[in-house]
């Protein structure tokens, strides 16, 4: 989560840097000081990569964050559970689900499965850390490989 929220914030940064050097309203020498070796075409080159670049990482974290179950809690009298992840604007999102809904990606891990998760739920695919479980009978129990 802290990487998501920093990663915003430098996003935007150079997003208002890049704006305001195109725009005109700054200068090569008054963005990165006096006594720089970059000329004005150095300048845009490094702002224009910093954007590009940038955008990359910030839709990849978005993409790990909105799809990361950060708590999940089971309730054993009603016998379901509750996960909670955080969506782009890091409003909370409560997904409910009953022992034995949660299925495992059965294809080998490659790198689209660590972008889109391990666990589908409610028909969307999901990220669950293992050692967020207590008890490993907890972890069986939502993949409903026991009773409850």
């Amino acid at each position: 989560m802290t990487t998501y929220f920093l990663v915003s914030i430098i996003m935007a940064a150079v997003l208002v840097q890049a704006t305001l050097l195109v725009t005109g309203y700054v200068t090569p020498d008054t963005l990165f000081g006096e006594y720089t070796e970059f000329d004005e075409r150095d300048s845009y080159n490094f702002l224009s990569i910093a954007v590009v670049f940038g955008t990359l990482l910030y839709l990849l974290t978005h993409s790990l964050m909105s799809r990361t179950i950060i708590y999940i809690y089971y309730n054993e009298h009603t016998r379901r559970f509750l996960g909670i992840c955080y969506n782009w604007r890091m409003a909370r999102k409560n997904i409910d689900f009953k022992p034995g809904e949660v299925q495992l990606v059965g294809s080998p891990k490659n790198v689209v499965q660590v972008f889109r998760g391990g666990y589908v739920i409610n028909k969307q695919r999901y990220h669950i850390s293992t050692r967020d479980f207590t008890s490993p009978r907890h972890y069986n129990v939502m993949l409903g490989f026991i009773r409850p």
